[in-house]
């Protein structure tokens, strides 16, 4: 199925933890949920003011963060469709947000070079965390509190989310890095890079145990299936998203598009979307929902 509305480029998909919605982060300015069974949306959400780069429903599926250019992280609430909060910090733009697993904390990091920690309580920044060198491009906390940031200084950094402390960096590739995303358990990491590489990563050595590579071009938003056994990546001008069974490290499937392919995710259930759309001239800004 393809699905149709966005008139820019799709930066990023999420699925809800119960595979119902999905939402997209676009450069038209506008994040929209999609009812997964119908393949209608059912919502735009309009309150941002430039390009949406990323986008995550709480572990309850009862909110929906968004990062934007226009320097803010806005969160939805998913049943009336309305804006709850304006989380009001960096002074740039904001590339990737990503709830903690019991949904007390989001964290949120950007082009000035910080990872804010913002409290769901009170929705204030009760955290600043520094050290990355340039900008903060990809963010992900997993089940048992390690927060992981990526950046264009091209290192990894693992942080502890009840000391905000740096616990260490981790240096694999020599270009920038983009997204990451853990599994569900926790004991991988993966990593994108602009070389299209994706890295996996060991949380009980935290060492690089393989180097996924299928493409020359940039890779972007990547993401686990549920049970950990495959991995999906997009692969930008290479047009496709391809997914890898990770313990052969074999491409076990390439998703194409018409255009460039920003955006992926797995839901729960497995399905994949993957989105996107070119640069210069761009025509196809559909969301492709595979089984």
């Amino acid at each position: 199925m393809k699905m149709k509305g966005h008139t820019k480029i799709v930066n990023e998909c999420s699925f809800s933890n119960d595979r119902r919605l999905l939402a997209t982060a676009s450069e038209d300015c506008t994040v929209r949920l999609w009812d997964v069974d119908s393949h209608q949306c059912i919502a735009t959400l309009k309150d941002h003011i430039r390009h949406t780069t990323s986008c995550k429903f709480s572990p309850d599926d009862t909110l929906v963060a968004s990062a934007s250019w226009d320097e803010t992280v806005r969160l939805w609430d998913v049943k009336s469709h309305r804006c709850i909060a304006v989380l009001n910090g960096h002074n740039d733009v904001v590339h990737g947000c990503a709830f903690s697993a019991d949904g007390v904390v989001l964290a949120s990091t950007g082009h000035d070079e910080t990872v804010r920690i913002w409290s769901m309580e009170t929705f204030k920044n009760v955290a600043t965390l520094r050290g990355h060198n340039q900008y903060v491009r990809g963010c992900d906390i997993s089940r048992d509190g390690i927060f992981a940031s990526t950046s264009y200084d091209s290192t990894v950094r693992l942080w502890d989310m009840n000391t905000q402390q740096c616990l260490i960096v981790l240096h694999g590739d020599t270009d920038e890095y983009n997204k990451c995303c853990f599994t569900a358990d926790g004991t991988l990491l993966a990593s994108t890079c602009t070389s299209g590489t994706v890295r996996l990563w060991d949380m009980r050595t935290r060492h690089s145990i393989a180097t996924l590579k299928d493409s020359n071009e940039y890779a972007t938003q990547c993401s686990f299936s549920s049970d950990g056994a495959r991995i999906a990546a997009a692969c930008t001008e290479d047009k496709v998203a391809r997914v890898w069974d990770v313990k052969t490290l074999r491409c076990i499937a390439t998703l194409q598009h018409d255009d460039w392919v920003w955006a992926c995710s797995f839901s729960s259930n497995g399905m994949i979307a993957t989105a996107g759309g070119a640069l210069f001239a761009g025509k196809d800004y559909t969301i492709h929902l595979w089984q």
